[in-house]
Parts: C-alpha cells; structure tokens; sequence
C-alpha cells in the first residue's frame, strides 16, 4: 500500500512540474509589438544629398528621352523654367491649359523628417488596409531605401525619406478636360515619371 501511494505521489509531482514548465514557455515567448511593426517601416538610408538637399537640373533632353523612352523629338525645354528645377515639355500626352504640350517637372522641396515620416506611415496603412483615396498609393524604390508616393489625381510623384528634411517631388499634369489626355496616357505617363525617380535616385545614390 505505501509502494502505491509513493508511486502516486511521484506520478502528481511529474504532472504538476510538466504543467509548469509549459506555462512558463508560454510566457517566455516573444508577443507581437504594434510598436516593433510599426519600426519596420524604417529604412536605413544612403547618401541623397544632392537630390533631395542641393538638387540642380542635371539633365538634358538626350537623357531624358533615354530614361523616359521616347524620341528626343518629343520633348523640349520648358518655356517657364524654375530655378533649382527640372522643366521640360512633352508630346503625346495632351496638352496643358494653354494648348502647349504636358509640362514635366521636378525638383526638392523643404518638409521634415517627422512629416516625412508620417507621410510614409499613412500612405502605408491605407496600402495596408486596402483603401485608394483619390488612386493615391505608395511603393518602395528600386533602391530600398526610398518611398515613391502617388497623387495621380494631382499628377503629382513624391519621393519620401524620412532622414531627411526634404523631399523631391515631380509633376506631370492632370487628366481633365483641358488637358485631352486620356485615361491610358495619363498612366503611361505615371510610370514613365516613377522610372525617372528610381533612375535619379540610383543617379545620387552614395
């Protein structure tokens, strides 16, 4: 009888350390962090400075038209040049509301690193939960290290990085009734612009 109840009494105490041992992994094990997913967003950066702090046009129509794909015929300088910008013009995409062809432009421009930021966190939440106001989006660069935001309602892309306090936007016109673009046009042009962001980004990379 007393082999019985010592045998018992082991058996109990093999359970209860079993159990414990499990609820103490259980515990041990990492949780999921809002916060540490929210970090994910972060990039570590390269050297951009001359893009998005000290840009100057440093393009010509012949490598423009390589970038964009098109014949150098199509595109000329801008008649209304800004300093410190990129101003061209461009056919076969209608015209502006002057009856010239689109203008495309792009240049830096001064924000800061926590707008940025927030930028780049709620372009990539309403990604995240499927919502497109106004077809806005967003998508990261060729380069890794780089947000490309869309405002194709605008016709506007921004480059966002949130280590710095700029960011470098570009503009190609909007679809409207003044314009005669087409719907095809209008986003033939979105992705020729967003090769011109990553091919300038790639330019000043260090």
């Amino acid at each position: 009888m007393k082999k019985i109840i010592v045998f018992l009494a082991l058996l109990l105490s093999v359970a209860c350390n079993t159990a414990t041992k499990k609820e103490t992994q259980n515990t041990d094990e990492p949780q999921a962090n809002p916060t540490a997913q929210k970090e994910k967003t972060s990039l570590a950066s390269a050297d951009y400075s001359t893009l998005l702090i000290d840009y100057e046009c440093d393009m010509n129509i012949s490598e423009l038209a390589e970038v964009l794909d098109v014949p150098n015929t199509d595109l000329s300088l801008s008649k209304y040049p800004q300093e410190g910008k990129c101003n061209f013009t461009i056919k076969g995409f209608g015209k502006n509301t002057l009856g010239d062809d689109s203008g495309i432009s792009w240049g830096s421009y001064p924000t800061s690193k926590a707008q940025n930021k927030k930028e780049i966190a709620g372009y990539l939440e309403r990604k995240e939960e499927g919502l497109k106001i106004m077809e806005m989006d967003i998508q990261l660069a060729e380069t890794n290290d780089c947000y490309i935001a869309y405002q194709p309602a605008h016709g506007r892309i921004i480059i966002y990085n949130e280590h710095y306090d700029h960011a470098f936007l570009f503009t190609y016109g909007q679809k409207n009734a003044n314009t005669n673009r087409t719907k095809e046009q209008h986003e033939a042009l979105r992705l020729k612009m967003t090769a011109l962001a990553n091919y300038l980004l790639k330019k000043h990379r260090k």
